[in-house]
C-alpha cells in the first residue's frame, strides 16, 4: 500500500491566532465537492486537495465557527458544503469560500438529548437528522426553514437517523420506523406522515438507520442486534417494500447514493454497489482489520474511503490504494508537554495518572513537533523494541543542554532518548546500582512523576514509590551514570512535581493524595531541597501562605520567583534571598484589574497548569479554560474557552510556552492546540528585528509580529517621515502591532520603520515593514 503525499509542514499560526494539532487518522464521514474531499475525523476536520495531493486541517483560523465536526455533506445545486458539529452548531461553506454560520439548532432549547445523527442534502436543502426530529436548512436563503419534531404516531417525538428525498416525498429513517411525507403538505402535522415497516420493529431491535434514494427508488438499511439487510421501495411499481438480495451484513456504516447506484458501506464486504436492477456487486474489496466508515465516488471513477484504521484512502482503477493523512499526532491523548526553545522542539506525552494517582497503563508513546512536522514516537511508528522500548505511561519530560530527552514514565521508569535505537532505560535494579524503586514493591511498576534538567546537564528524577523512610528524589549524572539520592524526610517517598530555581534548589510537591491504599501517609505541600545538603529541607503549607496544600504544578518565572498552581488558585514565593535565607512564605497575588478584581487570582479554580512566557506573563490552565495574567498575576489579560476559541475542551491539563516562537502549547483532555502569543526570548546578542507578515497584504486583519528584539526592548514605529505611529515595550524579545494610528485608524499604505533599543539605549536596530494599500 502506498502512503501518498502527506501534508506539507504545518505553518505557524499568525500572532493572536490558533493552530490545531489534532489526529486525523480516524475518518468517519466524507463529502466530495469535485476539487476537494472534506473529511470528518474523530478528532479533526480537514480537506484533501485532489490536484495537489495535500491535506489541510480546518479550524477557527479558516473561518469555521466551532470544533468537533460530526457530519458533512456537499450540495451540487448550490455548490455549498454543510458541516455539522457535535454541539449542533452548523456552518455552510459557500461557493465563494466564505463561511456562513447557522446557530439556530445550537441555541434551541429542548428537553432531552440534542444529538446530530446524520446530514444529507438534496437540491438546495440540507436535512439534519437529530435525536429530536428533522431540521431542514434552505441553502439558498441560508436559514433554517423547518423543524419536524412531533411526527411520530400520535404526534410523538421521534429520533431521526437519516433522511432522503425522492419523487416529491421526504423519507425519514426513525425510531418509529420509516416515515414518508409529501413535500407539498404541512409536514409539521404528524398526520401528513405515513409509517412504513418493511420489517416490523420487534424485541430483536430492528432499527432503520440509513435511507437513500436512487433512480426514483428508495433504499433503507435495516439493522438488528446481530445482522441487517437493505430493502427497496419503488413508488412506480407495486408500492411495496422488498428485500434486496445479497445485502446481508453484521453492521451497516452508511448508505449513500452515487452516479452508478447505491453504495452500501458495512463491516463485512467493504463497499458494495446496488445498481438500478438491484444487482449487488463489490466495488471496494474488504481488507481484514480495517473498518470503512464511509465512501464517495468521484467523477473520474475513483473511490475515497474513510478507513477508520488507515485514514483517508483513494482507490483508482488499476492502481494500488493510496493513503492520505494530514501530519499530526497519532492520537488526541495528552497529559504533559515539554517546549524546548533551545532545540525548538515540543513533546507531547500520552500517559496519565488520576487524581488518586492510578496510572492509565497505556503504552501510547509520545509525539514530537519540530520544523513544522510531527513525528510519532510510538510502537506504530517504531514497532521494533530495539528502536523504541515503548514504556508504560510517559507523563513528563525534560531536555539537557545537549538536547537529550529524559522521559518520566508513570509505571515504566526513566527513559533517556536520543533517537531510534539510541536510548537507555532505568528501572528497579535496571541497570544495577540505581536508586529507583517500584511502587508497593512491584519492580515492574516504577512510577516516575517528573524530571528536571540542570544547566550542567544533570537530571532530577522524582520517583513516587510510597516506601516510608526511603527518599524518592535523586539527581542523575548521565555522563558518569551516577546517582545522588537526597536524604530521606517524611513525604519524600510520595512526591509529584518539580521545578528548579535560580539557586539550583529543587522545589518539589508532595502528592495531593499521598496514600493510595497503603504506603506513605505524607501530608501534601511543597519542599524546597538543597542538593548540597547545606540547608535542611524546608516545607511549605497553608501555614506558609499557600491557598491550599494540594499542588498541581510548580514553575519559575523570569525574575526567579517560584509559582505554585493549587486546587484553589495560585501563589508565589518572591523573596529574592531564597527559601533558606528568608522566613517569608508564599503570597497570594491579588487581581487589581480585569476579571476577578479584588480577589486572589483564580481563588475559586483548580489551576492544573502554569507556564511563563517571554514577557514574564503567566498562563494558567484550569477546568474552565485557559487564562493569561500579567507578570504579577494582578490583572487578567485573556480568558479562552471553547466558546471564544478553537479549544477542543475547557479542561486544560498542561500549558507550556516555546520561547523561541512565542507559541503557547495547550494540552486539553480532548487534544492539543497552540496559540501564537506575542512574547519570545531572544538568546544571545539580538539580531535586527524581523516582522511577520511582511509585506502586509490589504486583506490582512491580524497582528504584525516583530521578533528578534533585545529582551524587554523599547520599541517605536514611525512612518518614513518620522511621525510616531506606535510605541511600546517588548514582551521579552517580541512585540505585536495591530497596524493602527494613535487615533485608532488603520495606517495608510507605505513603509514603516521599527526602531528599537534595550533599556540602556544599546543594541539599537532599525527594521522595515511594508503595508500595502487596499
Amino acid at each position: 500500500m502506498l502512503v501518498a503525499g502527506m501534508a506539507q509542514a504545518q505553518s505557524t499560526a499568525g500572532y493572536g491566532d490558533w493552530q490545531l494539532h489534532l489526529p486525523t487518522n480516524h475518518p468517519i464521514r466524507l463529502a466530495d465537492d469535485g476539487d476537494r474531499v472534506y473529511v470528518v475525523a474523530e478528532n479533526a476536520f480537514y480537506f484533501f486537495d485532489k490536484k495537489l495531493n495535500t491535506t489541510q486541517v480546518l479550524s477557527h483560523r479558516d473561518g469555521l465557527s466551532d470544533v468537533a465536526a460530526v457530519a458533512v455533506a456537499y450540495d451540487s445545486t448550490t455548490r455549498q458544503t454543510v458541516v455539522a458539529y457535535r454541539n449542533t452548531n452548523i456552518d455552510v461553506l459557500t461557493a465563494s469560500g466564505r463561511v456562513h454560520n447557522l446557530s439556530d439548532v445550537l441555541r434551541k432549547s429542548i428537553q432531552g438529548r440534542k444529538v446530530i445523527n446524520q446530514l444529507s442534502v438534496e437540491a438546495g436543502r440540507a436535512y439534519l437528522s437529530t435525536t429530536f426530529g428533522l431540521v431542514v436548512i434552505d441553502l439558498n436563503k441560508l436559514e433554517v426553514s423547518d423543524t419536524y419534531s412531533n411526527i411520530g404516531p400520535g404526534g410523538t417525538v421521534v429520533n431521526v437517523y437519516d433522511a432522503a428525498v425522492a419523487n416529491g416525498y421526504l423519507y425519514a429513517a426513525t425510531s418509529a420506523g420509516l416515515l414518508r411525507g409529501p413535500l407539498t403538505s404541512n409536514l409539521l402535522d404528524y398526520r401528513s406522515w405515513t409509517q412504513y415497516l418493511p420489517v416490523p420493529l420487534s424485541t430483536t431491535q430492528q432499527v432503520y438507520h440509513y435511507v437513500a434514494a436512487y433512480n426514483g427508488k428508495v433504499y433503507a438499511a435495516v439493522g438488528a442486534m446481530f445482522a441487517g439487510s437493505v430493502y427497496v421501495f419503488n413508488p412506480a411499481g407495486a408500492g411495496a417494500w422488498q428485500g434486496v438480495p445479497n445485502t446481508y451484513t453484521a453492521q451497516f456504516r452508511n448508505l449513500r447514493a452515487s452516479s452508478i447506484g447505491i453504495l452500501l458501506i458495512d463491516d463485512d464486504a467493504g463497499v458494495r454497489r446496488i445498481d438500478a436492477a438491484e444487482k449487488v456487486s463489490v466495488v471496494v474489496a474488504p481488507v481484514r482489520g480495517n473498518s470503512i466508515q464511509d465512501a464517495v465516488r468521484s467523477r473520474d471513477g475513483s473511490y475515497y474511503l474513510a478507513n477508520y484504521q488507515a485514514g483517508l484512502q483513494r482507490l483508482r482503477p488499476g492502481q494500488p490504494a493510496e493513503t492520505f493523512l494530514a501530519n499530526g499526532p497519532e492520537t488526541n491523548l495528552a497529559f504533559g508537554l515539554l517546549a524546548d526553545a533551545r532545540t525548538n522542539t515540543v513533546d507531547v506525552f500520552t500517559g496519565a495518572y488520576s487524581e488518586r494517582y492510578q496510572p492509565n497503563f497505556l503504552r501510547g508513546g509520545f509525539y514530537e513537533y519540530a520544523n513544522g512536522q510531527w513525528t510519532n514516537i510510538t510502537a506504530t511508528t517504531f514497532p521494533n523494541p530495539t528502536d523504541f522500548p515503548n514504556p508504560t505511561s510517559p507523563v513528563h519530560g525534560t531536555r539537557t543542554p545537549d538536547g537529550t530527552l529524559y522521559v518520566a514514565n508513570y509505571g515504566g521508569g526513566l527513559l533517556e532518548w536520543q533517537g531510534p535505537g539510541k536510548f537507555r532505560r532505568f528501572g528497579q535494579n535496571t541497570p544495577a546500582a540505581n536508586p529507583l524503586l517500584g511502587t508497593f514493591g512491584d519492580a515492574n511498576r516504577v512510577e516516575i512523576t517528573d524530571v528536571a534538567a540542570t544547566p550542567e546537564g544533570k537530571v532530577w528524577v522524582v520517583n513516587r514509590h510510597l516506601r516510608q523512610g526511603i527518599s524518592g528524589l535523586s539527581l542523575f549524572d548521565p555522563a558518569a551514570t551516577t546517582w545522588q539520592v537526597i536524604p530521606s524526610a517524611p513525604g519524600l517517598d510520595a512526591l509529584d512535581r518539580i521545578a528548579l530555581d535560580n539557586y539550583g534548589y529543587a522545589w518539589v510537591s508532595v502528592s495531593r493524595k499521598a496514600d493510595r491504599g497503603g504506603g506513605s501517609s505524607a501530608a501534601p505541600g511543597i519542599f524546597a531541597i538543597d542538593p548540597d545538603n547545606a540547608n535542611p529541607p524546608r516545607f511549605f503549607t497553608m501555614a506558609n501562605g499557600l491557598p491550599d496544600n494540594q499542588i498541581y504544578e510548580l514553575a519559575k518565572d523570569r525574575r526567579g520567583y517560584m509559582w505554585a498552581a493549587t486546587i484553589k488558585g495560585v501563589a508565589v514565593f518572591n523573596d529574592p534571598s531564597g527559601p533558606f535565607q528568608s522566613t517569608q512564605g508564599f503570597t497570594l497575588p491579588s487581581v487589581q484589574r480585569g476579571e476577578g478584581t479584588g480577589f486572589p487570582a483564580l481563588f475559586t479554580e483548580a489551576v492544573r497548569a502554569i507556564a511563563v512566557d517571554g514577557g514574564d506573563r503567566k498562563w494558567f490552565g484550569t477546568d474552565h479554560g485557559l487564562w493569561l495574567f500579567s507578570p504579577d498575576a494582578d490583572e487578567a489579560l485573556l480568558h479562552f474557552t471553547t466558546a471564544n476559541s478553537p479549544l477542543p475542551s475547557d479542561r486544560i491539563v498542561d500549558v507550556k510556552v516555546n520561547d523561541k516562537t512565542g507559541e503557547v502549547w495547550v494540552a486539553t483532555d480532548a487534544g492539543v492546540v497552540t496559540y501564537r502569543g506575542g512574547a519570545t526570548i531572544t538568546e544571545g546578542e539580538p539580531k535586527c528585528a524581523a516582522a511577520f507578515p511582511n509585506p502586509v497584504r490589504p486583506d490582512f486583519q491580524g497582528l504584525v509580529g516583530i521578533t528578534g528584539l533585545a529582551n524587554n526592548a523599547i520599541v517605536k514605529i514611525t512612518d518614513v517621515a518620522g511621525h510616531l505611529v506606535y510605541a511600546t515595550t517588548a514582551a521579552g524579545g517580541a512585540v505585536t502591532w495591530n497596524m493602527t494610528m494613535p487615533d485608532g485608524q488603520r495606517v495608510r499604505s507605505g513603509i514603516y520603520l521599527v526602531l528599537s533599543t534595550d533599556a540602556d539605549g544599546k543594541n539599537g536596530c532599525v527594521s522595515k515593514v511594508a503595508v500595502l494599500s487596499r
